[in-house]
């Protein structure tokens, strides 16, 4: 005897009825966790700078991004313009930069940044520094955004 569509279907929806709602996989919970860690963001950020990857970077990166001192636009897009620009080498010194550690810092008012903060390389802290240094921001939903992209004083 052949087992009629009717009736495999009848089963079919039986067994998917009889099953209950099952919590998330634990991976699932962990990886939304770790998209929001210091180094999952930093691995990411490495990846799309070592690539040159602008396309990769921006979503990483503040809508208000401060890559001059004033002379500019303070936007993704012109940062990467900025960078690209033969007596600048912006990504050359990202790419040093990116390389190196960020600690934690305590930013002065002036910048005008509300959360945690983590400042690139670990040198660009100590008072006089006048060389590339990179600043990234931890956001209120605990995510983390780079911020700035600075040379000079």
């Amino acid at each position: 005897m052949k087992p009629s569509i009717c009736g495999l279907f009848v089963v079919v929806l039986l067994a998917a009825c009889s099953s209950a709602p099952q919590a998330p996989a634990p991976a699932v919970e962990q990886k939304a966790a770790a998209s929001t860690s210091w180094a999952s963001f930093q691995a990411e950020f490495r990846k799309a700078v070592n690539a040159r990857d602008a396309a990769r970077l921006r979503p990483l990166m503040s809508e208000k991004f401060q890559y001059t001192f004033g002379d500019g636009i303070p936007t993704p897009d012109h940062a990467f313009q900025f960078w690209e620009r033969a007596e600048i080498k912006g990504w050359d010194a990202l790419q040093e930069i990116a390389g190196q550690e960020a600690i934690d810092f305590t930013p002065p008012p002036q910048w005008g940044l509300q959360g945690k903060v983590k400042l690139a390389p670990p040198e660009a802290a100590k008072d006089g520094y006048r060389k590339w240094r990179a600043a990234f921001e931890q956001q209120p939903d605990g995510s983390w955004r780079f911020v700035s992209f600075l040379n000079g004083d």
